[in-house]
């Protein structure tokens, strides 16, 4: 039996340049923050500020709440009405761009092997970047009903990652920022996964999905874990809660979902 060599590299160049540019999209939700060629910088400027879109209203939400000017309802109706209205707003400035009549010019390559979204931008607002972060959805009714997801997604995320309930779950103000800090870093992988682009599953699956099923998967890793919360909060004698609730607090919140969201690749 013949051995490898050890100059033998286990990816050669090619490999290890796709790796280092899909594996942080596929964890973080989609964001391509390292591209095989040169872009503007504010392509990912632009990214950073629609990945942490929800963070920005969970986070005043919060504010308020700790303040005690809102009622922690009201917090969740604030957070998730201020995220659906930037879903709609995301989604028809998608919509707007496809429609313009604006031809996007690749660039000129003489490799078979390099990248297919080699683009070249005109400016910050032009319809050709707006394509390129935000490809929009193939239905209108996913365009609704996604939107209306990501609202609900993030409203109640807040109202699970309320700093006081955090610190009541953990007891500690240690357990309560790690929660705080991946519950929040969670959110926003799966709301941008949602309303703004997935990260690319593999070829084959693409042409399978037709129904855009892929960007659902991690906001429901989501939405399964808060809702099993708040039933539990509502509704103490519903028995086969106890055990799931258990089973919630004993792992890590935002490690599982980062977890859920690097192997969503893998599970399809």
């Amino acid at each position: 039996m013949r051995r490898m060599s050890p100059d033998v590299p286990l990816l050669n160049d090619y490999k290890q340049d796709f790796f280092l540019k899909r594996f942080p999209q596929t964890v973080l939700g989609g964001p391509r923050f390292k591209l095989g060629y040169c872009a503007p910088p504010y392509i990912y400027v632009n990214q950073i500020i629609l990945f942490l879109m929800p963070w920005v209203w969970g986070g005043l939400g919060t504010l308020l709440y700790q303040l005690g000017i809102l009622e922690d309802y009201y917090t969740a109706a604030l957070s998730g009405g201020l995220m659906l209205f930037t879903a709609f707003i995301i989604q028809s400035t998608s919509l707007y761009a496809r429609n313009k009549s604006v031809t996007i010019e690749r660039m000129l390559t003489t490799d078979v092997l390099a990248e297919e979204d080699e683009h070249e931008f005109t400016s910050c607002a032009g319809a050709e970047t707006i394509k390129f972060l935000i490809p929009g959805k193939k239905y209108i009714a996913n365009t609704v009903f996604h939107s209306f997801l990501a609202g609900l997604v993030c409203g109640l995320g807040t109202w699970y990652l309320l700093p006081n309930r955090m610190s009541l779950l953990y007891g500690s103000a240690g357990g309560a920022v790690l929660q705080f800090v991946f519950g929040w870093m969670t959110l926003c992988i799966g709301e941008y996964s949602l309303i703004v682009n997935t990260a690319a599953e593999t070829a084959t699956f693409q042409t399978q999905d037709t129904y855009e099923i892929t960007p659902l998967m991690r906001p429901l890793y989501i939405f399964f874990f808060v809702s099993v919360d708040l039933a539990h909060r509502g509704h103490y004698n519903i028995l086969f809660l106890h055990p799931l609730k258990y089973v919630r607090e004993k792992l890590v919140y935002g490690k599982f979902i980062y977890n859920c969201s690097v192997s969503t690749i893998t599970i399809y």
